[in-house]
């Protein structure tokens, strides 16, 4: 075993050597690379390890317990300065078992410092004191001060704790070995522990360690100045040094969150059992546009009151069931009632035991998403120039009322057909022809039912569904009616026009018939309308051969006027 505690910094040969003996010797030690700075970096592969299990953590500090990192920045130090170093340690995933850390400053060779962890039950170090576990700490002390504070006795217990000897400590003031940021807190202490003798009153202070680090105690000062048998201020010191690094760990983990919490781009709340508002950031008020509220109903007092069923059902079933649950829900916002979507994502909180002690919301502003979704269900949906049902949706909704049955059984279709409409294009332009396109289905929605459908089926075709019509003779009134509107004259930007609508209407009283089928007839009956040139609405007869005849002579008669013109 070579034994490198010199204060010149060893060479890079014996580096070298002492490495090789090392990772034979200890061919399943633990081992890890660092940065001089402390900081774990990928082991080199120049480094010939054997079946050695690589260390992963954020710096070495990480890899030990709390009581053991003084000791190892004093040996990590030792390696810096000298080239190598050890001590005993434990590490965080195995605290009870002690460990022999082995330094090298290999940099010069393989630009790493190595660290090695050694199984105190696999070290053959002769020196036998090194090998023992080193004793755990006392938590207690005292020390004895007179009424201006200085140190009148220590007991063996602070020269273990901070590491400074009676000789060191006695006759001076205890304010020399406490962390400056804490003097108020200790001099306003002390005072009114003079001022008002009787119980000993606490305070937590930094004392200085001999090594220059800080080390926390809860002093109660006793102020037995007129007690003969003490005639000092006795003060009595507990170690909470473990305890504070855990609440600052906490502190600082809570800090991180709270950064977290307000730089997400969600809003987030978290409420109790009873539905009462624990937390909320910033960005969850400028979403909902309401100031914190206590309960988790007010805090979401702006969805609007179709979707509070919904949001209730969903608080009910994450806080009574645990369930995770995600809705959509719209939001109306002050002053102006703006109207906003956002989503809102519930997730249980609970204890070990399942037991839940609440839910943690998180609330997204999706209204650009929304807006585009509902802009393209309306263009998947509607015509784009006129507004009415396009030709797939009208047939959907068409096939849809068929499947319905007899509960829907007497239902019509009118198919509307606007006659010389080439020429409306052609004399006053396709501006034109779109804005009387326009005009008439806004007068054809006006006049049907309110339960009716229109639709546009091709450029001057139009189709009006009317479930629950009641029979042919309403039909055929209803078709009239549309008719009478449709004929009058229309103003354009252009001028005023005459113009002509041929409608052809078929009638279901729920026998076997699809969607294409009824519109055939209707479209037929309309080429019937068409040929009579008469502008009244016929209608459609239901013998297949009588159908077929008066299709196909509409249809010649239409293709013989067209041709003449």
């Amino acid at each position: 075993m070579f034994e490198l505690e010199r204060e010149e910094h060893v060479d890079a040969e014996t580096l070298e050597t002492v490495l090789n003996s090392h990772l034979a010797r200890y061919p399943e030690a633990p081992v890890a690379a660092f940065r001089p700075d402390g900081v774990l970096v990928a082991l080199p592969e120049s480094i010939p390890l054997k079946r050695n299990p690589v260390l992963k953590a954020r710096s070495g500090m990480d890899l030990v317990v709390h009581g053991d990192r003084v000791r190892m920045l004093a040996t990590w130090d030792r390696v810096l300065a000298g080239g190598a170093g050890r001590c005993l340690l434990h590490l965080t995933d195995q605290p009870n078992a002690t460990v022999t850390f082995h330094g090298l400053d290999l940099r010069e060779t393989h630009g790493v410092v190595l660290a090695m962890f050694v199984p105190t039950d696999a070290s053959d170090s002769p020196d036998q004191e090194a090998r023992e576990i080193p004793k755990a700490l006392p938590r207690f002390a005292t020390i004895g001060k007179d009424e201006r504070s200085f140190i009148l006795k220590i007991d063996e217990a602070i020269t273990q704790i901070l590491g400074w000897s009676a000789e060191e400590m006695e006759g001076r003031r205890s304010i020399e070995f406490i962390h400056p940021d804490d003097h108020a807190l200790a001099i306003d202490n002390w005072m009114e522990m003079l001022a008002f003798p009787g119980p000993g009153r606490r305070v937590r202070l930094r004392h200085r360690h001999r090594d220059e680090s800080w080390v926390w105690f809860e002093v109660t000062n006793h102020n037995l100045l007129d007690d003969p048998d003490h005639n000092c201020v006795s003060s009595e010191m507990v170690d909470i040094s473990d305890e504070m690094a855990a609440q600052e760990e906490l502190r600082a983990r809570e800090q991180l969150l709270d950064r977290l919490a307000e730089a997400v781009p969600v809003g987030l709340v978290q409420v109790d059992a009873g539905r009462d508002v624990v937390y909320t950031n910033d960005r969850l008020h400028e979403i909902l546009g309401v100031e914190r509220a206590t309960t988790v109903e007010a805090q979401l007092g702006t969805v609007v009151e179709a979707d509070r069923p919904a949001l209730e059902r969903a608080l009910d079933d994450v806080l009574g069931e645990g369930r995770h649950t995600d809705i959509e829900v719209e939001l109306r916002l002050p002053p102006n009632h703006e109207l906003r979507f956002c989503t809102i994502n519930l997730r249980a909180l609970s204890h070990d035991d399942g037991t839940i002690t609440g839910a943690i919301g998180c609330v997204a502003d999706v209204t650009d998403s929304a807006r585009m979704r509902d802009e393209l269900k309306k263009r998947a949906t509607f015509d784009e120039l006129t507004g009415c049902y396009n030709r797939a949706s009208i047939m959907f909704a068409l096939e849809a009322n068929l499947a319905a049955g007899q509960r829907q059984a007497e239902r019509a279709v009118m198919f509307v057909d606007l006659d010389r409409f080439k020429e409306v294009n052609d004399q006053h332009g396709h501006a034109a022809g779109d804005e009387l396109l326009r005009i008439l289905a806004e007068r054809l929605r006006s006049v049907v039912r309110a339960e009716d459908l229109v639709g546009r089926i091709g450029g001057d075709e139009f189709l009006v569904m009317c479930p629950n019509i009641g029979g042919q003779e309403r039909a055929m009134k209803l078709a009239k009616r549309l008719t009478k509107t449709l004929h009058e004259d229309v103003c354009l930007t252009t001028g005023n026009i005459s113009h002509q609508v041929s409608i052809g209407v078929a009638w279901s009283n729920g026998d076997c018939i699809d969607a294409d089928a009824l519109v055939a007839q209707a479209d037929t009956a309309m080429y019937e309308s068409k040929r009579q040139r008469t502008g009244q609405p016929k209608l459609a007869t239901t013998d297949p051969e009588i159908t077929a005849r008066r299709s196909k002579r509409a249809r010649a008669d239409q293709a013989s006027c067209t041709k003449s013109s």
